[in-house]
């Protein structure tokens, strides 16, 4: 016989006459490992520009000094 008891159900919370669905539950908690992964993918993707800004100047200086001997 099929029953429908493990199907996960919706819940309906009404609050103040109005129907919500209630919110819903937190992630489960990240690894430590995985976190600082992500913390490290984070400052990475951040920082972009200012490493992109940086190779910049540094690649003009060069050029400024090859450009600039006799």
């Amino acid at each position: 016989m099929l029953t429908f008891d493990s199907l996960p159900q919706a819940r309906v919370v009404r609050t103040g006459g109005q129907l919500m669905t209630p919110p819903r539950a937190p992630p489960p908690p990240r690894s430590p490992m995985n976190e600082r992964m992500r913390e490290a993918l984070a400052v990475a993707v951040g920082l972009w520009p200012l490493t992109g800004v940086m190779l910049l100047a540094f690649a003009l200086l060069a050029l400024a000094g090859l450009y600039s001997s006799p």
